[in-house]
C-alpha cells in the first residue's frame, strides 16, 4: 500500500482493499464506507462528544472550547 509518512490510510486505499477482499464493486463499497463514516460522526455529534474528522467530514465540534466561552460571556454580563 502507498501510505504517507504518517501511516494514515486513506479512503480510496481503504475501498480498494475491502472491493479486492470480498470481490465487491469499488464504487458500492466507496458509498457504504461513506454511508457508514456520516453515522458515526451524526452518532458522536448527537451523544455531545467531542469530534474531529479530518480529510472526510470537514468540521470539529469541541464541546469543551464551547463551554468556556460560554461561561466567559455569562462572567462578562456578570460584571
Amino acid at each position: 500500500m502507498g501510505r504517507d509518512k504518517t501511516n494514515k490510510s486513506t479512503i480510496p486505499e481503504i475501498v480498494k482493499e475491502i472491493a479486492h477482499d470480498l470481490g465487491i464493486d469499488k464504487k458500492l463499497v466507496r458509498q457504504v464506507l461513506i454511508l457508514t463514516f456520516k453515522e458515526i460522526a451524526l452518532t458522536l455529534i448527537l451523544r455531545g462528544r467531542p469530534v474531529m474528522i479530518r480529510r472526510f467530514a470537514k468540521f470539529v465540534v469541541a464541546i469543551a472550547a464551547a463551554r468556556k466561552i460560554k461561561q466567559a460571556k455569562e462572567k462578562t454580563k456578570e460584571q
